[in-house]
């Protein structure tokens, strides 16, 4: 019968970007999807489809979420992550009921001490987020797109997009008990730690 040709798609992830500024109450970066995609309308962070050509010759799905996560964050909101920030990636849990399966999607997240720019998405992903999305919601990021939002506003919003509530409850609980840049664990201790890099840094993988 043949060899059954692979899907290109293998998995999912999403990037949570916090603000934790001294004596003030942590932020979450986050845009409005537009009508375009899936669940659209809804308040949710960055994210996006992992491709298999990310995960590398070893196929690890893990690895392939990072770099797409970090590929995201840049073309939807502006922010490439240094190579050094890129390895202190936040893990953070992810709902039941992945597209793909339970296990293929995959939740990270960074802290800033210090408000980052935002300079908002790129020509090929502007239709993926709403201009002006976010009136009257958080504190605009100063792209047009994009805002800061406290987490308890946000997790009271009927908007908020399920699957991002997993990841911000968790934060909420217990990520102000990490310093910015350290690995933040899930609930239930479950997850390995980063499996072997198959080929450099994530940031080096993504060429930025």
């Amino acid at each position: 019968m043949g060899n059954k040709r692979k899907s290109k798609y293998v998995g999912s992830c999403g990037i949570y970007v916090f603000l934790c500024c001294p004596g003030t109450a942590p932020k979450l970066l986050v845009h409005r999807r537009s009508k375009q995609v899936s669940e659209p309308l809804s308040l949710a962070a960055p994210g996006g489809i992992v491709e298999r050509s990310l995960c590398g010759v070893s196929e690890d799905l893990r690895w392939g979420a990072q770099c797409t996560a970090l590929k995201e964050l840049g073309e939807e909101a502006g922010i490439w992550l240094t190579e050094l920030q890129a390895e202190e990636l936040l893990d953070l849990p992810a709902a039941p009921g992945a597209y793909w399966g339970d296990g293929t999607h995959f939740n990270f997240g960074f802290v800033f001490e210090e408000i980052p720019e935002v300079t908002g998405p790129e020509r090929d992903s502007v239709h993926e987020v709403v201009r002006d999305g976010l009136d009257g919601i958080g504190e605009p990021a100063g792209d047009g797109f994009h805002a800061w939002v406290e987490l308890d506003e946000l997790l009271e919003h009927p908007e908020l997009m399920p699957a991002c509530r997993d990841p911000i409850e968790h934060f909420a609980r217990q990520g102000l008990k990490v310093a910015p840049g350290r690995r933040l664990c899930s609930d239930s201790q479950a997850k390995a730690p980063l499996a072997k890099k198959p080929r450099g840094s994530v940031a080096r993988a993504l060429n930025k």
